[in-house]
């Protein structure tokens, strides 16, 4: 006759410990396997050898203009036929930001990098300068479904010392990029402006030439009476 002892207490406990870890193990590996289910049927993410891509929806979107110095209308940019600006003149930039999802973004993450011979001076939204990177980092927060947010942001060009000899034309470009937890690709774009040191010399006209116009303008028309009283009187 087969006899069997009972199981003791130390056996039981035993027993129930290994299931509630088996248990826990279990569930972890549900909400994974669902976690990731979610993200690739919601991003469109394929799983190949190299790991999981995922294409988010370009629901989150920067535009970046320059204002063009004699308009001073916004332009997307200013290329090397159009106006340029001169050592210690200011550059300023608008950021168009839009949320065109269903949901709200928080927070938004803007980080705006500033090219050779360009200094952050300010902005409209508040944010972190670093010098040495030679950039702008702002946070946006409850940026909700369909909104626009605007920024300026105000730089500033270098003084003519800082601009080699045989750099006395230059183009460049300042860089913005926009992410957010939700959307981790986010967006980017960019706006050209040109600058000069030749100011006499130059092709287009720069702001400090702009401004002088205005002075000359009256020391013209008051030449132009002198000569109007001499023919009279000849």
């Amino acid at each position: 006759m087969l006899y069997c002892a009972p199981r003791s207490n130390k056996t039981e406990f035993f027993i129930k410990t290994i299931m509630k870890h088996l248990i826990a193990c279990l569930s972890l590996v549900v909400l994974v396997a669902s976690s990731l289910f979610a993200k690739q049927a919601f991003a469109g993410c394929t799983t190949d050898s190299y790991g999981t891509n995922c294409n988010y929806p370009a629901d989150l979107t920067v535009n970046k203009e320059v204002k063009n110095p004699i308009t001073n209308s916004f332009v997307q940019n200013l290329g090397s036929n159009d106006p340029t600006f001169s050592p210690g003149s200011t550059v300023t930039f608008k950021l168009i930001i839009k949320n065109t999802s269903g949901e709200t973004f928080s927070p938004v993450e803007v980080v705006d990098q500033f090219p050779d011979y360009l200094t952050y001076v300010g902005s409209t939204v508040t944010g972190t300068y670093d010098a040495g990177k030679r950039r702008l980092v702002m946070k946006l927060e409850n940026l909700i479904a369909g909104e626009t947010r605007e920024i300026e942001v105000i730089a500033k060009v270098a003084d003519k010392s800082a601009f080699a000899n045989d750099k006395s034309f230059l183009c460049a470009s300042n860089y913005t990029k926009v992410t957010t937890p939700a959307r981790p690709d986010g967006d980017d774009d960019t706006a050209e402006f040109c600058m000069t040191t030749n100011i006499n010399g130059s092709s287009t006209l720069p702001v400090a030439g702009f401004n002088d116009l205005f002075t000359v303008i009256p020391f013209l028309s008051l030449g132009g009476i002198g000569l109007a009283l001499l023919k009279k009187n000849k």
